[in-house]
């Protein structure tokens, strides 16, 4: 029995990559696992091209785990044509409506791509779903709840926190006499840069300006406006010097932020599952959220979730940062959520014995 992953791309140090990435490797202890995509930025795993790929899928021992975050066309042919078992995983496609107002393009893809989702609950009605979330789940509407399996991607942190962060970073974070609040994610309309302006200006006004917000997450030209809309809030709130937009980082730089922030915030309208939630609360560092999408899910109890109301999270910011005993009780309960949830042996004692049952399930 041979498994073949597919995805349209597959990234290095990007969530869908490393969950391809660490199901190849956790696979390949007793099988064999290889990789179908059209765009290889991650050597970490097999590849296969067209020809190795069509002989695999015609045989029906063989099992097809296909990775649907993306409109896909040309893999959705792919798989009207397997005669083998077919498993999905579902990463979530954010709804296009978040881009209706900045890119006709991405708009279409997300529109695509979500009737695309119901497409192959419909063309493959046997076959089971791993839902990276409950929330995930939501959008198989035409899948039955028995073939709809939550299990959370696999993420690198053992193996990631076994590095050193920047020193540099990390010390001036550390000696600062200012509150370092840390946001992560790309610049696109579904992850609340506007509510975070809002916030940082309503801390400001009530407490004063000893405050900085840093995203670590790329641009994309694809949203120009959008960008422009974010740049013009900042000059209208004068929040220049309370913000800075640090783009896309390694893993020693990004490490250090997350253990010298005093907090991260999160406002995002939409999440499938929310990576680096996760992130922060292995390296302790207390959240504030929006209680929006699949981040309360992923974020677990006892952390902070609020509504939309902006005064809130101001004062939680303010009690975090002043009440250590606080921050620690949160930041505990974090790393806490992550070890019972989210750790390797975890997630991989779940996922191996889903998949062995769905297999059997199948014959």
């Amino acid at each position: 029995m041979v498994f073949i992953q597919m995805h349209q791309n597959v990234i290095n140090h990007d969530a869908i990559g490393n969950d391809i990435e660490i199901i190849s490797n956790i696979l390949n202890e007793e099988y064999e696992c290889l990789v179908y995509a059209d765009f290889q930025f991650n050597k970490n795993v097999k590849y296969i091209d067209d020809e190795q790929f069509n002989n695999l899928i015609n045989d029906s021992e063989n099992v097809i785990i296909y990775h649907h975050s993306v409109y896909w066309e040309k893999g959705y042919e792919k798989l009207k044509s397997a005669k083998c078992r077919i498993v999905f995983r579902y990463h979530n496609i954010t709804p296009e409506e978040f881009f209706k107002p900045y890119n006709d393009l991405s708009y279409l893809l997300c529109k695509k791509g979500r009737e695309q989702t119901l497409e192959l609950g419909k063309e493959f009605p046997d076959s089971y779903w791993f839902c990276d979330s409950t929330f995930n789940s939501l959008d198989l509407t035409n899948v039955g709840e028995k073939r709809k399996i939550v299990c959370p991607p696999f993420n690198k942190m053992e193996e990631w926190g076994k590095k050193s962060p920047d020193e540099g970073i990390l010390k001036e974070l550390k000696e600062s006499n200012i509150i370092n609040i840390l946001f992560v994610g790309r610049v696109v309309p579904n992850k609340g840069h506007l509510m975070l302006l809002d916030i940082i200006r309503c801390y400001k006004d009530y407490y004063g300006y000893n405050i900085k917000l840093r995203v670590i997450g790329k641009f994309f030209d694809d949203v120009e406006d959008y960008n422009d809309i974010v740049k013009q809030r900042i000059e209208e709130y004068d929040l220049s010097d309370n913000i800075e937009f640090i783009g896309e980082v390694n893993d020693n730089t990004l490490m250090a932020y997350y253990m010298g922030s005093d907090l991260m915030l999160v406002c995002s309208d939409h999440e499938g599952f929310c990576v680096p939630v996760i992130e922060a609360q292995y390296f302790g560092l207390p959240i504030v959220a929006l209680s929006k999408g699949a981040v309360p899910e992923t974020a677990g109890p006892n952390q902070i979730l609020l509504d939309g109301n902006i005064k809130k999270y101001a004062g939680a910011i303010k009690k975090i940062t002043e009440n250590k005993e606080y921050s620690d009780y949160l930041a505990q309960k974090g790393r806490e959520n992550y070890d019972n949830r989210f750790s390797l042996e975890t997630v991989k004692e779940f996922f191996l014995s889903s998949l062995i049952k769905m297999i059997k399930t199948d014959k």
